[in-house]
């Protein structure tokens, strides 16, 4: 669910009707699903690259949340509009965006890379019954991949 949550967010906030939502929502929100995959890495006994994943992507999307500039509408309504991002973060705040979005970009590589098993191939199971493709770490690639250039973008 937290990924759903997650992906529909993400799709939300860069079209400029997703600043009905007001950033300390998708903060909390965030917040929380970032305390969980901390959490899981924490309590799994081995394997912990995964939820630590999991619990960096989501900690991104507080520090888009909260750096992310805010509109002021006439109206008066103060929220993220991430489709016009033309003021971007300087400073320390740039540098973070930008090291974060390097970290998603790269690690979106790892994901794609798994999800077509890239290095797992073996001369006896190079046929695509054999070995197939990871829909869910294509899935994760793509996801991090788009993180990872909103905070490029960003910087």
């Amino acid at each position: 669910m937290l990924h759903l949550v997650m992906g529909l967010s993400m799709i939300a906030m860069i079209w400029p009707w997703g600043a009905a939502v007001p950033a300390a929502a998708w903060i909390v929100i965030f917040m929380m699903s970032t305390g969980w995959f901390a959490v899981r890495a924490v309590w799994t006994p081995r394997g912990r690259a995964l939820p630590v994943f999991f619990a960096t992507a989501t900690g991104t999307m507080v520090w888009m949340g909260a750096s992310a500039p805010g509109d002021a509408s006439a109206g008066g309504h103060s929220g993220m509009d991430m489709a016009r991002m033309g003021h971007a973060p300087v400073g320390c705040a740039g540098w973070a965006s930008a090291l974060l979005g390097g970290y998603l970009v790269l690690a979106a590589f790892w994901w794609v890379g798994r999800g077509m098993r890239i290095g797992g191939l073996s001369t006896a199971t190079t046929d695509a019954v054999a070995c197939p493709l990871d829909w869910s770490a294509l899935c994760h690639g793509v996801m991090s991949a788009g993180m990872g250039i909103a905070l490029l973008a960003m910087a």
